[in-house]
């Protein structure tokens, strides 16, 4: 009988393990699923910080291809101009050189008498 009693008294001690048992393990998932869901909420902060980088880049691309294509027309309205400004130096010549031309003609060769 005492070896019953014994017996019973390590089941007693048994189930007394096991509901300890059972309850730090509540406790521990419980923690886990706090820390999960922490991190989880963690994880959604930075999958919306990375979105809108994203966001922001594809924004970015955006004015760097406009800047592109403000610097080509500049480029060409640049050649243009020198094109031009070369033309009117040419003609500003030519229009001095008939003033000059006009000039010694009329002071230095009309004046003189006819031989």
């Amino acid at each position: 009988m005492q070896y019953i009693i014994e017996n019973n008294s390590y089941f007693e001690v048994n189930k007394k393990m096991s509901v300890t048992i059972e309850q730090d393990l509540k406790e521990y998932l419980g923690k886990f699923d706090q820390r999960f869901d922490r991190l989880e909420q963690k994880l959604e902060k930075i999958d919306n910080r990375l979105t809108n980088l994203e966001v922001g880049q594809a924004r970015l691309e955006e004015k760097v291809d406009s800047l592109e294509k403000d610097i080509e027309s500049v480029k060409e309205d640049t050649k243009e101009l020198k094109g031009s400004q070369k033309a009117q130096i040419w003609t500003l010549i030519g229009i001095l050189g008939t003033a000059l031309l006009g000039t010694v003609v009329s002071y230095i060769i009309l004046p003189l008498p006819p031989q």
